[in-house]
């Protein structure tokens, strides 16, 4: 057998498949520190930052073999549901810490956006403010204009004027952008909320294109996707766990009463058997009493015969 085919057995159905089973050591399983957890409850991830600056760990030196998420998947039992919890936890952390990368660069150029944008307001030239104050006048009169419309149940009315409100702040913005995209560098670009890359508010279809499938933005929106399957699966987890803790304190409260009720019984019958012996030993106590007036009565008795005898002789 060729060592490749020998690789598929392997991971298939475990090294020791071919050893009688008498003689397996039954030490391979999915729980062994030598297999990778995330791959059980989700997926490896450490393959989707390969060759990007997100791949801090390197490559995967844990196994992977479907024998061991075989085995991970027939497991119905509680210690198994325990286990994969605690896979789960593992797993959401790991994501949550790469999320919180993104979350930084989000949060800075945020702060950069609105440090800037501050700093421009004081400088705007004055016929551009003026064009901008204008044009908020016209949208803020449109939009009352609309909702009069609305009431007066001119519903065609009220739509017309809301669009001409759109448009205008629409251009308000591009008057905005043409005026601080030149003066503004942190507002000729965006961050993408996914993966927290820079992108340019010119970029062409093909280059938007090219990062929606780049890996790391691939692999950042596969781990959004798994955090929720694995938060949800955390959820159900956790009532069958809770579940099975009220069933296992039942069972021990149960099993904690029929103690106590033995206990009882233990108590009841040493007493019932000290109340036996107490009775005999009042009853033996009784007959040696007696037993003893008896012998009582018979020594008088005799002395009395012995006496009379004598008296006779006399």
């Amino acid at each position: 057998m060729c060592e490749d085919s020998r690789a598929i057995l392997d991971e298939l159905f475990g090294k020791e498949r071919n050893v009688v089973a008498s003689k397996r050591k039954n030490d391979a399983h999915y729980w062994n520190d030598d297999v990778c957890k995330n791959i059980l409850v989700s997926k490896c991830f450490n393959d989707l930052w390969k060759h990007t600056k997100y791949d801090h760990e390197g490559e995967c030196n844990k196994r992977h073999d479907q024998f061991f998420i075989n085995e991970f998947n027939s497991d119905k039992s509680l210690k198994k549901q325990q286990r994969e919890k605690k896979y789960i936890e593992e797993a959401i952390a790991y994501i949550q810490d790469k999320l919180k990368e993104v979350d930084k660069i989000l949060t800075k150029h945020e702060e950069q956006v609105e440090q800037s944008s501050k700093l421009q307001v004081a400088d705007r030239p004055k016929e551009i403010q003026d064009r901008l104050d204008n044009m908020e006048r016209q949208i803020n009169l449109l939009t009352d204009q609309s909702e009069k419309m609305g009431e007066q149940g001119k519903i065609e009315e009220s739509e017309r004027l809301i669009m001409e409100a759109d448009n205008l702040k629409k251009a308000r913005e591009d008057v905005l952008l043409a005026y601080e995209g030149t003066n503004n560098p942190f507002k000729t670009y965006k961050i993408c909320e996914v993966c927290g890359a820079r992108q340019s508010l010119y970029e062409t279809e093909n280059k938007v294109k090219t990062h929606l499938d780049g890996r790391i933005h691939q692999g950042f929106s596969t781990i959004r996707v798994e955090l929720q399957k694995l938060q949800v699966r955390r959820l159900v987890l956790e009532k069958i766990l809770e579940e099975e803790a009220r069933k296992q304190e039942f069972k021990e409260d149960i099993a904690k009463d029929k103690e106590q009720e033995k206990e009882r019984e233990k108590l009841k019958d040493k007493k019932e058997k000290e109340r036996s012996r107490s009775r005999e030993n009042s009853r033996e106590k009784s007959r040696k009493k007696s037993s003893k007036k008896k012998k009582d009565k018979e020594k008088d008795r005799s002395k009395s015969r012995k006496h009379s005898k004598k008296h006779h002789k006399h």
